[in-house]
């Protein structure tokens, strides 16, 4: 069978860690860079709710930071934006936010992560790209990160990693650009610094 190649519409840029590069990334790719991210609410303004940003638009969220509740109102926003469509998502797994999004975006109840997959699988050309966690924050929280693991395997989502410095990832990020453009086959396995986690065997081949 031929290898299947993974088509990304956009580059999603997935949490304040990855935001960092965003405007880094629009200068190095002709790839659409979307950014989404959580922001709270001003403890003394007792009206303002927390929001997500997506890009420009504000988006309110009246939920506690939480991973169930953060995950099943980015499932309600993913209907309604085609931004989360077939994207390379970028991010820091320790972040709430984006185990939330994960869970969301594969229709996964977080309580219910030993279970056998509950829904038909939709086709999805998504990928995912961690960055290393900044400081000791991964190692307070490897249950977590194992369990954001387990569910990306069990969904058979490509998974990868950037195991560099902070200072490093920018020019690793811009180097894959370089590489992949926007129709590839996910052979990013060349760029120094990026380390595969979990393949798909019907799109890639090690």
């Amino acid at each position: 069978m031929p290898m299947q190649k993974s088509t990304f519409k956009s580059i999603l840029l997935l949490g304040n860690h990855a935001h960092l590069y965003s405007k880094e990334l629009e200068e190095a790719t002709s790839v659409k860079v979307n950014s989404f991210r959580f922001l709270k609410s001003n403890p003394f303004e007792m009206d303002e709710p927390h929001r997500f940003l997506l890009n420009d638009t504000s988006i309110d969220f009246n939920g506690n930071y939480t991973l169930e509740e953060l995950s099943f109102a980015m499932s309600v926003i993913m209907n309604h934006h085609n931004a989360f469509e077939d994207c390379l998502v970028l991010g820091d797994p320790t972040e709430l936010m984006f185990q939330a999004f994960c869970f969301a975006k594969n229709n996964q109840n977080p309580h219910l992560i030993r279970q056998e997959v509950q829904f038909e699988q939709r086709v999805s050309k998504d990928a995912y790209l961690f960055i290393y966690p900044i400081g000791m924050v991964a190692h307070n929280i490897r249950k977590e990160i194992s369990n954001l693991i387990y569910l990306l395997k069990k969904h058979n989502r490509n998974t990868f990693l950037i195991r560099n410095t902070n200072q490093e990832t920018g020019q690793i990020l811009q180097k894959m650009l370089k590489e992949v453009a926007v129709s590839f086959d996910l052979n990013i396995l060349g760029v120094n610094g990026i380390e595969q986690i979990i393949s798909s065997e019907t799109q890639f081949t090690s």
